[in-house]
């Protein structure tokens, strides 16, 4: 998953050099935008019911009942891929006009037709991935992650000629026909062990679960992308361009966090799902020293010399240093807090994460929208580090409340023993 992760970033560092190099910041800009627009669509199409796969799956490879999740996949393939993606596809279809004024760029129009086919897309092609993360096949799980799908878009550019927009579609859809292939390929294994689809797992636990983790999927990726849109809105797409390259480098510092964080969730669910609470200690204890092993010198090295990193991209990038730093900042304490969002969601507390994140985000948002208008890109850089830095300790207090459970206990090397 590492190795993954670092070909992805390499990947998503390579589409966003060339675009820039050869079309120009404020084309990498209006990609971003699209993209940013095709992200949100495509998990408000999921329904949360990606991070119920993951959880649901994990328990039933604990309590031996692999028999249910066929029939788990399909129904929740059905919701989202064939009811709920064609609808906000046709949603961001008819609201494409609005979307171009309140962007303010015409050229962005020619995106929107690709937005929309792309929705059911990349639903089924996030689906597919959860699920199976759920069942542990991490090296399945690898090959379906952005970074690949850029690596192809760059591959596409780079030997075909395409622009960047046809290159990241051709890409997804092929990323998508292979993360379907690898899922069926996975279930066809338990087949042949039936077990019976108990209230346990019925519909009603299923959106009841759901629901607060789309609230939070949905408020922490608003939060995530927040800055970009405003940006777009309130500033010219170069700018856009230049704070999503700074964006992008500072999301280094967490690179190990995220290829961590890939085997943690369904590790929780596992632990707790079969009562191993000194599992559940222990396998959090190794992911956040693993995030602060690397993040830390990563940290470093970005702010050392931000504006050598981003000169690689062009001298424009330069001006992005400042915001280089602040959002490296909030990706360390990022870091350091550990995967205690992921804790909260696989043990059972989705409703006090779903606050918290709903918290960051207005906060999020309302800090963009005062500070971009004054302060530009560097404006957007602070909202987004101070938000980030709020979730992630508000969200490790609310483990060691919940759960009795300390990163930074693990960070010192000790394990806190008080019982939830």
């Amino acid at each position: 998953m590492l190795a993954v992760k670092l070909l992805g970033a390499a990947s998503a560092y390579a589409l966003a050099w060339w675009v820039s190099r050869h079309e120009g910041p404020a084309a990498y800009g209006r990609f971003e935008l699209a993209l940013t627009v095709l992200t949100i669509a495509a998990l408000g199409a999921r329904l949360g019911l990606d991070g119920v796969l993951v959880k649901w799956m994990a328990a039933s490879n604990a309590n031996r009942e692999q028999g249910v999740q066929k029939r788990l996949v399909g129904r929740v393939m059905l919701v989202t891929g064939l009811v709920a993606a064609p609808v906000l596809a046709i949603t961001i279809w008819c609201a494409s006009p609005g979307l171009t004024s309140w962007l303010g760029d015409d050229t962005l129009a020619s995106a929107w037709p690709w937005v929309a086919v792309g929705i059911p897309v990349l639903t089924v092609w996030g689906v597919s991935a959860e699920a199976l993360r759920g069942l542990s096949r991490m090296k399945s799980y690898a090959l379906l992650q952005p970074g690949i799908v850029a690596a192809g878009a760059v591959v596409c550019m780079m030997g075909l000629g395409w622009s960047v927009v046809p290159a990241y579609a051709g890409s997804l859809v092929a990323s998508t026909a292979l993360g379907v292939m690898l899922l069926v390929m996975a279930l066809s294994e338990g087949a042949d062990q039936p077990s019976a689809m108990t209230s346990e797992w019925g519909w009603r636990p299923m959106l009841r679960t759901g629901w607060p983790m789309l609230l939070s999927s949905a408020m922490f990726l608003v939060m995530s992308w927040t800055d970009t849109l405003l940006l777009g809105h309130f500033l010219e797409e170069d700018q856009v361009g230049i704070y999503r390259v700074a964006f992008r480098m500072a999301a280094v510092v967490t690179l190990v966090q995220a290829a961590v964080n890939s085997y943690a969730a369904p590790l929780f669910a596992e632990r707790h799902a079969s009562g191993d609470r000194a599992g559940l200690k222990a396998a959090l204890r190794q992911t956040t020293l693993l995030n602060v092993a690397f993040s830390l010198p990563a940290f470093v090295a970005l702010v050392a010399v931000p504006a050598w990193w981003l000169g690689w991209f062009g001298e424009a990038f330069a001006v992005g240093s400042r915001c280089l730093v602040w959002l490296a900042v909030g990706q360390v304490v990022n870091a350091l807090c550990g995967p205690v969002m992921y804790l909260l969601n696989m043990t059972g507390h989705e409703r006090p994460a779903q606050r918290i994140v709903w918290i960051a985000a207005l906060g999020n948002l309302a800090m963009n929208v005062w500070a971009i208008p004054r302060f530009g890109i560097e404006g957007a850089a602070v909202a987004t580090a101070f938000s980030m830095a709020l979730w992630n300790v508000a969200a490790a207090v609310a483990v060691k409340r919940l759960l009795g459970l300390s990163v930074w206990d693990a960070i010192r090397g000790g394990q806190n023993s008080t019982n939830a």
